[in-house]
């Protein structure tokens, strides 16, 4: 086990041990990886979904909450464009089997760059990446990184979207 496994085991371990998750239908043998929240990880889930909701609605006069259903009719979902417009391009790490989207990857670099003073590269390498995606040039995405030596990639084209494997 990894170190991160090990803390990731501690956290559980005492989030279980001080009532703030308890594994789902424990005295039925439970079900892998689902908890139920007890009654202080019920106050911090409550807390933090308050937080967020007072940051994002109240704070922001743009913004309006509604609370709406997430099983909605296909068409509603094609209308908001979730369906032709939500199609972030990934890269699976077989090693590590974790999936990055490429542009927190690219928009990664360009952050480097600028803290390094480079900063007309960084603005350079993201309109590039920004003309490549409305483009959907997923080739010359993966080109981009490759130059970049973010990664050595092996890129699978996939329902619309890049998955590439990290070699």
């Amino acid at each position: 086990m990894t170190t991160n496994e090990n803390k990731f085991q501690q956290i559980i371990s005492h989030a279980k041990e001080y009532g703030f998750v308890f594994p789902s239908s424990e005295i039925y043998d439970g079900l892998s990886a689902v908890y139920d929240y007890g009654p202080y990880g019920s106050e911090l889930k409550k807390n933090i979904r308050d937080y967020w909701w007072k940051s994002m609605t109240q704070m922001n006069e743009n913004i309006v909450g509604i609370d709406a259903a997430i099983f909605m009719h296909p068409l509603t979902w094609k209308a908001s464009g979730h369906i032709d417009n939500f199609s972030d391009p990934m890269i699976d790490n077989r090693d590590s089997n974790k999936r990055y989207r490429v542009d927190h990857l690219i928009e990664g670099l360009a952050d480097k760059l600028k803290e390094e003073g480079k900063t007309q590269e960084a603005e350079s390498l993201l309109a590039e990446m920004d003309r490549l995606l409305v483009a959907e040039d997923y080739a010359a995405l993966k080109e981009l990184i490759v130059t970049k030596k973010l990664f050595a990639l092996q890129v699978v084209q996939a329902t619309g979207q890049m998955f590439a494997s990290l070699t």
